[in-house]
């Protein structure tokens, strides 16, 4: 008969196997991988979720920024007129901005003019295509106001 200390030890009387502790069985293993998997993917879920959101964000925010350098350019031009396309931003002896940015995606921002005084600039979004519904765009805007 086995005691009870023998039992906690997890080891038997007949000998026959060492007192080594026990391995965990390949159906444990697969049984824990799969947890963990689940865990991942829910977090994971929320995790490029959140990024996407903070990419919308931030290309609202540039946006922002490149109409109000276009604003400025519109206002600093004589005679008033709005650049043809972004890149005159960075262009003359007084140059609004260095560069002009990239959208959070890696894509140029796309600039319209609309007519003489109006324009917009679109961020073609995640998918890289202009027109599509993940677009971000400034709405219609006037030079100079």
């Amino acid at each position: 008969m086995t005691s009870l200390t023998e039992l906690l030890r997890g080891t038997r009387d007949s000998g026959s196997r060492s007192a080594a502790p026990r391995g965990m069985t390949l159906v444990e293993i697969m049984i824990v991988i799969t947890i963990m998997a689940s865990i991942m993917g829910v977090v994971g879920f929320y995790v490029f979720g959140a990024l996407d959101q903070a990419n919308a964000k931030e290309a609202k925010i540039e946006i922002g920024n490149l109409k109000q350098m276009v604003n400025q350019y519109y206002l600093t031009s004589s005679p008033h007129e709005l650049p043809s396309n972004l890149e005159q931003l960075t262009e003359g002896p007084a140059p609004i901005t260095k560069n002009i940015p990239k959208d959070p995606w890696g894509s140029e921002y796309v600039y319209r003019k609309k007519g003489s005084r109006n324009f917009v600039i679109i961020s073609p979004g995640a998918d890289g295509e202009v027109g599509t519904s993940d677009d971000i765009t400034s709405k219609a805007n006037s030079g100079g106001g």
